[in-house]
């Protein structure tokens, strides 16, 4: 070889190291300064309570700060462009939760982002939706409320939502394809307003996160008649799944509450903050603090591929009912 080539060989070795240098140095030397968690929601509710949660927990882990920011609107779509128009080097993380990464990229022309965009990092929180009826309800168990729609032909019950497009509406209406169809959607805007309108019998039935119907249920003024999850969770272990009760038809997604990363972000970074996220969450205080809440955290298996396999599962299902539905949001 001669001298030449031999220093254009040394040459493009050395820019290949320089170039690589960088990214592992970034890699090893994470955190080095402060992350932030994106929630697509206003503060106060579930998605931001628990990015708070286990936000500060990080924090004391990885010593270094953890900023929660809220940006809200476009049914979580401001806070996950947000999340993609920054760096994918882990600094930069937002809170998703059931039915974002699916529903919204069908049904939003410009949602801006796709499942694709992301990688998972962890669930941090579990809260089952609980279908709920009005306490002077007849109804006793879901077969009771096919029986009724049935009896009362096409569209002829109504039944809530918390708003229109949400997972609320998406995973009730395969609750309603199960029921044969035969009841008409009533939106409102978020869980408070669903009780107040099955509190005062305006609809016969909905869907309602654990947070929101624990206390009215404990309180005697709704009745539960049963839990969209495939197992029954540690929340309701007295409380039949849907699928225990005959209906199919994908009825049985958790409501959970997960930190994702953009999808070019390290995978070193990811494996590490998975393993932080799952060691805090599985924590004995941290699932107290939970269940104040209305969730609970997989304390076991909490990997990477399995959140993975999570949302690959909704994609399968959620956007197509979606679709079905007519839902389509500018």
């Amino acid at each position: 070889m001669s001298i030449n080539r031999r220093h254009a060989s040394t040459a493009l070795l050395g820019s290949a190291l320089a170039a690589a240098l960088p990214a592992w140095a970034q890699t090893a030397a994470f955190p080095n300064k402060p992350i932030r968690i994106i929630v697509p929601y206003p503060a106060g509710g579930a998605t931001d309570v628990s990015a708070r949660l286990v936000g500060q927990r990080l924090q004391e882990e990885l010593k270094q700060a953890v900023v929660v920011d809220n940006r809200p609107g476009a049914s979580g779509n401001i806070g996950m462009q947000a999340l993609l128009q920054s760096p994918a080097d882990g600094y930069t993380l937002a809170m998703s939760l059931t039915g974002m990464l699916s529903i919204n990229p069908a049904t939003y022309a410009k949602a801006g982002f796709s499942a694709t965009d992301v990688v998972p990092i962890a669930r941090v929180m579990l809260a089952p939706l609980v279908l709920v009826v009005p306490l002077n309800s007849p109804w006793r168990s879901v077969q009771d409320l096919v029986a009724a729609g049935k009896a009362a032909g096409k569209g002829g019950l109504p039944y809530g939502s918390t708003g229109a497009g949400g997972i609320s509406h998406v995973a009730s209406e395969l609750v309603n394809a199960a029921a044969d169809g035969n009841y008409s959607h009533v939106p409102y805007r978020g869980g408070a307003p669903l009780v107040q309108a099955l509190l005062a019998s305006e609809v016969r039935w909905g869907l309602l996160g654990t947070a929101d119907a624990r206390a009215q249920i404990q309180g005697g003024k709704l009745k539960a008649l049963g839990q969209l999850r495939a197992t029954r969770s540690e929340l309701w272990p007295d409380l039949p799944t849907l699928t225990e009760q005959g209906l199919r038809g994908g009825v049985d997604f958790d409501m959970w509450f997960g930190l994702v990363a953009p999808a070019k972000t390290p995978p070193a970074v990811v494996a590490m903050l998975n393993q932080k996220v799952a060691q805090i969450v599985a924590e004995p205080e941290f699932r107290k603090r939970l269940a104040d809440l209305g969730g609970v955290s997989p304390t076991t298996g909490n990997t990477v591929d399995a959140f993975n396999e999570v949302i690959q599962r909704e994609l399968a299902v959620l956007p197509k009912k979606a679709l079905e539905l007519g839902l389509k949001l500018d």
